[in-house]
């Protein structure tokens, strides 16, 4: 076979077209001497003006033949993808997605060689790191783009046990590696991520946690203090409101705090000076039937500070300090110090006020990006996101979704990038991964959880979105503007000691013989009573 029929060795012709869908009809014998075509194929169409490439969303014979003989009819649906403009002035030959001119009615198919495919998945020119190797050959590197997988939001996908948390790892490494003085946020509710980053990472543990109350703004603080309640509670919540205010005030003082103090404020103010104020209260009242709202307040803002498992919130230091600065260098590496990444392990915050937090370190992630004039590009990686940001306004905390919604609707304009983690992307709220350009979709069983991401998806690869359920572990498909193709992958293998410890516990092995002695159980009661691992 000549070099040129390689090149263009025909497989078929165009007989419809609809917008980027494309129909072709396959010779019967068009498998001799190439890959025969599979789901995420790629095929290419020649024009004018490029050499326009397809991928393979459909495959199907309407008119069988049971010899397969040249009476049967082979039929492949294909989404155009992008091209490679014909070779003008020297220039070289290079992949870009989009289609300046479409295929017409019998245009040829042709099968792609090894030269178009290496067109296709090289090494972009932008800054890009390796993640993986196409399924369908794995010869072929993959890259991602960071400012593009960046500037524009990423999600990773999957069920439990896909491979999520390597993937996560994987990424991020290489991230790190390109840019040691980044500045990355994970959200960690399992602490499973320590063990991944190591030296590099400062991680944040619960017991050496410090979000101070006066960091949370009302809807928050509300939240912490009345809970569900908080609703109904009209009379606590605005003296609660006015008491807040006045303590923030004067710890300014009036002509320091001018008009600018409201009961948002980041300010420092000591709650002894708001349980005072409500016992001044108490002292002036009249009636002694009007006295349920204060001692409301008072009794579960005693009951908190008690609480060691709010420790982070209300320090037993009976001194104030305005320690904003520390809180935020230490949360978002400024500076960096080695440690471009900072985890931060919720597994040991209370469960009733988890989402509290999470409000709280997504809100100062936009305020502080936001302040600082892009200066400070953050990367936000928020692990079981679909907990935070529900499609279910039953059971959302709506500060936290709004905030999460914001940093995805208008994060990239501040220089904040959001990378959402989720098993269940059918209960993530929809503006939120709508948001991102970028999606790795490792297995799903779930056809809720398949239907969102397809809807979600703004790329070419609907046909991919088939084989979810078929995936194996550290399998993905991954479209969107960071890769240059929709693909399906596997990523790359992490060393042991890059692992996140996400290993599901192994009951066969742990239940062969009974070891676990009293000292055991002891030390199990000690660490629950502690709330410290």
């Amino acid at each position: 076979m000549s070099e040129q029929a390689v090149v263009n060795l025909d497989i078929g012709r165009v007989v419809s077209l609809t917008g980027s869908q494309v129909i072709g009809m396959i010779n019967v014998d068009s498998a001799n001497g190439v890959t025969p075509l599979q789901i995420g194929s790629l095929v290419k169409m020649q024009t004018r003006e490029a050499t326009v490439f397809g991928m393979v969303n459909g495959l199907s014979i309407p008119i069988p033949d049971h010899d397969g003989g040249t009476d049967e009819m082979r039929v492949a649906e294909m989404e155009l993808v992008g091209e490679v403009p014909l070779l003008t002035n020297g220039n070289a030959r290079r992949f870009r997605r989009g289609v300046s001119a479409s295929p017409t009615l019998g245009d040829r198919v042709y099968a792609t060689t090894p030269d178009d495919i290496s067109l296709i998945y090289a090494r972009p020119d932008d800054l890009a790191i390796e993640i993986g190797r196409v399924h369908q050959d794995n010869s072929l590197p993959v890259f991602v783009v960071l400012d593009n997988l960046l500037g524009k939001h990423f999600a990773v996908l999957g069920t439990t046990g896909s491979g999520k948390s390597c993937a996560v790892a994987l990424i991020l490494h290489g991230i790190i590696e390109h840019h040691a003085n980044a500045h990355i946020v994970l959200l960690d509710p399992h602490g499973e991520y320590a063990h991944s980053f190591r030296e590099l990472a400062e991680n944040i543990e619960p017991n050496d946690l410090q979000l101070p109350y006066w960091l949370f703004n009302f809807e928050e603080l509300v939240e912490v203090v009345f809970g569900s309640e908080g609703d109904e509670l009209v009379q606590e919540t605005t003296l609660l409101r006015e008491l807040v205010q006045r303590c923030k005030i004067s710890m300014l003082g009036e002509k320091e705090a001018g008009h600018a103090i409201t009961v948002d404020t980041p300010v420092p103010y000591k709650m002894g000076d708001v349980t005072r104020a409500i016992d001044e209260m108490l002292g002036r009242l009249e009636n002694r039937a009007d006295i349920a709202p204060y001692q409301r307040i008072k009794n579960r803002l005693n009951a908190l500070q008690g609480d060691r498992r709010y420790a982070f919130m209300f320090p037993s230091s009976v001194v104030v300090r305005d320690n904003l600065a520390t809180i935020l260098s230490r949360i978002f590496r400024i500076p960096v110090k080695g440690k471009p990444l900072s985890i931060l392990n919720l597994s040991g915050v209370p469960s009733e006020i988890l989402n509290v937090v999470v409000s709280v370190l997504c809100r100062m992630t936009f305020d502080f990006a936001m302040w600082s004039d892009q200066k400070t590009p953050i990367l936000l990686v928020c692990e079981e996101a679909h907990r935070y940001a529900t499609s279910n306004e039953s059971e959302a905390f709506e500060p936290t979704r709004r905030a999460l919604s914001r940093i995805a609707k208008e994060g990239r304009k501040y220089g904040v990038s959001l990378g959402l983690v989720s098993q269940r992307p059918g209960e993530l709220a929809t503006s939120v991964l709508s948001q991102c350009n970028s999606i790795f979709a490792l297995r799903m069983t779930n056809q809720r959880d398949q239907e969102i991401v397809r809807a979600a998806m703004s790329d070419a690869g609907g046909g991919l979105l088939d084989t979810l359920p078929s995936l194996g572990n550290a399998e993905a498909v991954a479209v969107g503007e960071a890769v240059s193709v929709p693909m399906r992958l596997r990523f790359n293998e992490l060393p042991p000691e890059r692992l996140p410890k996400s290993a599901t516990a192994e009951f066969s092995s742990n239940w062969v013989s009974d070891d676990t002695g009293e000292d055991a159980l002891q030390l199990i009661v000690e660490r629950w009573r502690r709330q410290r691992r």
